[in-house]
C-alpha cells in the first residue's frame, strides 16, 4: 500500500505508509492483521482529529488587520 500523500508534506514526511501508521495506531504486528473495521476507524478518527485542529486553528488564529488599499476611505 502507498503513502497517503506526496514527499515532505502531510504526516508521511519521513516515508512512514498508511499501513504502518494503522499497525502502530491499533498495536498490530503486520499488515496482515488489519481489518476493514480498523481502516474505517483509523479514517474517522483522522478526520475528527483534522476537523479539531482546523478549529482550533481558528480560534487561535491572531487577528492582523490587513493593509489599506491606496483607494480606501480612512
Amino acid at each position: 500500500m502507498e503513502s497517503n500523500s506526496g514527499p515532505d508534506t502531510g504526516p508521511n514526511r519521513r516515508g512512514v505508509s498508511v499501513v504502518q501508521l494503522i499497525c502502530h495506531a491499533y498495536g498490530l504486528s503486520d499488515a496482515s492483521e488489519i481489518t476493514l473495521e480498523h481502516i474505517h476507524r483509523y479514517v474517522a478518527e483522522r478526520r475528527r482529529m483534522e476537523e479539531r485542529t482546523h478549529h482550533l486553528r481558528d480560534r487561535f488564529r491572531p487577528s492582523i488587520p490587513r493593509p489599506r488599499a491606496s483607494g480606501d476611505a480612512a
